[in-house]
């Protein structure tokens, strides 16, 4: 039988403190803080506290996970004052790294523990340990630094057995059940940061590498950068990508936060590095919209404005750190995670645990409530048929995108907007005098939250098997294949926003390629691939298709 941890909220023999009242410094409002001990000091700093990240719940309700000296708690943001509901016994080590994806938690260390997989789906009443791994695609991952995640990969960094530590690369196209996909390994990479198919790696002594993922199972080197005295520990990209920030946490360089410009690839200036504090070390760095958002050991945490990232000013600060710890250096707040769909961001600090925050800069965003069609409303879709809701956030402040999805006989798909409203013409599989329902998801790189409420609608007709073209999509788009399931053969629809060069394959559970259906250039619009599985057995089948810098895939499953 396998080995799970069902650990409910208790009251533990440990030291516990909790402040519930706001206080201010400097922008930074702390609204609530916990220090709920699971084991330590560590004997190498002692540190009682790694890093923090965040899972917010469909139904948007939000969770803090802080990497303990023991193990992982998980922190209920949503009551007053916040509180642990669940706690998963780890390996003792001073350090530990969280990501989320879908209802699963990652969790690494370098206290050779492997892989945690923790399944967040029941909270707040429970959590549990789905299983630790130690090999994959075999590669042994008993040891991982930090852990990167992003459009359904992670990312397993400084892994003591991808020689000479760079990042192991799995599907996380079943979370619950990852998938070895490739490895991208030049040199030691201390931390990563992924978007749209390129990896930003921290390199310590090494610089910075910049990577493309569009084939992940052999990522292929864009550039490196190196400096004088490099230490970088950590890498993040402004909202529009035109510029990278890192930060500096060992080496000779001053320790600072660095400005990169990368608008001449593969070619990277540095501009006029911000210094938050002259007299301590600076840990991790996060952007979200306009402001980057800092763990900088003894000062504890900054807020930056980069509006403009030639000249950053100040705009927040707390201090959390109230002493303790064995350096000189390195103690106090570790990891940030501004990501919160709420407005709130999270702390963490090695001696004092968990704090969390609001900023005037960062609005909480609304879910979105749905406007058109009205619920019970007839559509016939003799011309195209206007969904709308209501903005969740002002798309310049704060980055973010829309999934229509639409469900019912015959339909199941996701249709991606930017804007909060979306034309829709006929879709595969619509039966007149059916019901369907719909509801809009709000997502960002890390968070998906479902709208408030959920509608439904008649199709009235008319219907036909592939949906009209009605010019140049204004989205990337890959639709639900029609019939679904099939046998044996099935259509797969996307779109184009911009003419690209197109790859669409076919994969099997274990992450096997079973098919190429598409390898060249398309043009903006519309197209429809048909797919023959005749040689293929029964059972479910991933298709991913990858244009311009995106990437989509989606599920189906084949009855012979």
């Amino acid at each position: 039988m396998r080995n799970v941890y069902r650990v409910l909220w208790q009251v533990l023999p440990l030291t516990l403190f909790i402040v519930s009242s706001a206080f201010t410094q400097n922008g930074v409002s702390r609204i609530d803080t916990l220090n709920a001990r699971h084991g330590g000091p560590g004997g190498s700093y002692g540190f009682y506290f790694a890093s923090c990240w965040g899972y917010v719940a469909p139904d948007g309700h939000e969770y803090a996970l802080l990497g303990a000296h023991s193990g992982t708690s998980i922190i209920d943001l949503d009551v007053v004052p916040i509180r642990e509901v669940a706690y998963i016994p780890g390996v003792n080590s001073e350090w530990k790294e969280i990501k989320t994806w879908g209802h699963c938690a990652y969790v690494v260390s370098e206290g050779n523990q492997g892989v945690q997989i923790i399944n967040l789906s029941q909270l707040p009443d429970t959590a549990w340990l789905l299983r630790s791994i130690t090999s994959i695609g075999g590669k042994n991952v008993t040891r991982n630094h930090t852990v990167t995640v992003a459009d359904g990969y992670l990312y397993l960094n400084g892994s003591a057995n991808a020689t000479p530590g760079g990042t192991i690369i799995l599907s996380l196209a079943d979370p619950e059940n990852p998938t070895y996909v490739g490895s991208y390994a030049p040199v030691y990479f201390h931390d990563t940061y992924v978007r749209n198919d390129t990896l930003y790696g921290a390199a310590l002594s090494g610089g910075i590498y910049i990577a493309s993922l569009a084939n992940k199972a052999a990522p292929q080197t864009i550039t490196q950068v190196t400096y004088t005295g490099s230490g970088t520990h950590n890498v993040w990209a402004t909202k529009d990508a035109r510029y990278m920030l890192t930060s500096d946490e060992v080496g000779t360089t001053a320790k600072n936060m660095k400005v990169w410009d990368l608008q001449n690839l593969p070619t990277v200036t540095q501009q006029v590095p911000f210094t938050f504090s002259p007299t301590t070390v600076i840990h991790n760095v996060h952007v979200r919209g306009d402001y980057v958002y800092v763990a900088h050991y003894k000062s504890g945490v900054f807020v930056g404005d980069v509006h403009n990232p030639l000249a950053i000013a100040s705009a927040g600060t707390f201090n959390t750190y109230t002493g303790g710890g064995t350096s000189a250096s390195y103690a106090g707040a570790w990891g940030v995670y501004p990501y919160f769909p709420s407005g709130k961001w999270i702390a963490s600090d090695t001696q004092t645990g968990l704090h969390v925050f609001t900023f005037t800069g960062l609005a909480p965003r609304t879910r979105s409530p749905l406007l058109l069609p009205l619920d019970g409303d007839s559509l016939d879709f003799g011309s195209p048929e206007m969904f709308q809701w209501r903005s969740a956030a002002v798309q310049a402040d704060d980055p973010h995108y829309y999934q229509v999805h639409i469900w019912g006989p015959g339909v199941d798909t996701l249709l991606r907007a930017r804007d909060s409203s979306l034309a829709v013409t006929s879709l595969s599989g619509l039966q007149i005098g059916q019901s369907y329902h719909w509801h809009v998801w709000i997502r960002d790189e890390f968070t998906s939250v479902s709208s408030q409420d959920t509608s439904q609608f008649v199709c009235t007709g008319p219907i036909s098997d592939v949906t009209t073209d009605l010019g140049t999509p204004a989205e990337f788009q890959l639709v639900q294949n029609y019939p679904n399931p099939f046998n044996p053969n099935t259509v797969i629809r996307y779109q184009l926003p911009t003419s690209s060069r197109v790859v669409l394959k076919v994969y099997n559970l274990i992450g096997k390629e079973v098919a190429t259906l598409v390898d060249e250039a398309k043009p903006a619009g519309s197209q429809d691939v048909q797919f023959d599985a005749q040689s293929l057995s029964s059972g479910v089948y991933f298709y991913t298709l990858r244009a311009g810098g995106l990437q989509a895939t989606r599920k189906m499953v084949l009855m012979k």
